[in-house]
């Protein structure tokens, strides 16, 4: 059933992520559809959303444990130590919160 006052969007997926999408769907027993207006809601939300606050708090907490590793802090001919190269890897993996203010 389409819910009220919805319209039409049409995106690109790559076929694995359709493959996943589907299963995950069928196992929640919900519409593909549905998943997906889940999630951008989750991903849009003002109150901001567990899964990135959780995700984001693990990547932070890695960058201290690298950086408070002495063999981390090798220097390489660069100049920049194994902790620094890793921890700007790191950052680039975080989610960025969305803020709809």
């Amino acid at each position: 059933m389409i819910p009220s006052k919805v319209k039409p969007f049409m995106t690109y997926l790559e076929p694995d992520s359709i493959t996943r999408l589907q299963k995950f769907a069928k196992k929640k027993k919900i519409t593909m559809s549905q998943v997906i207006r889940e999630a951008l809601n989750a991903r849009m939300s003002d109150e901001g959303d567990p899964y990135n606050a959780g995700f984001n708090a693990g990547v932070e907490e890695s960058i201290n444990i690298i950086k408070k590793n002495k063999a981390s802090q090798m220097r390489f001919p660069s100049g920049s130590s194994f902790a620094e190269l890793m921890e700007m890897d790191l950052l680039n993996a975080k989610i960025l919160e969305v803020n709809n203010g």
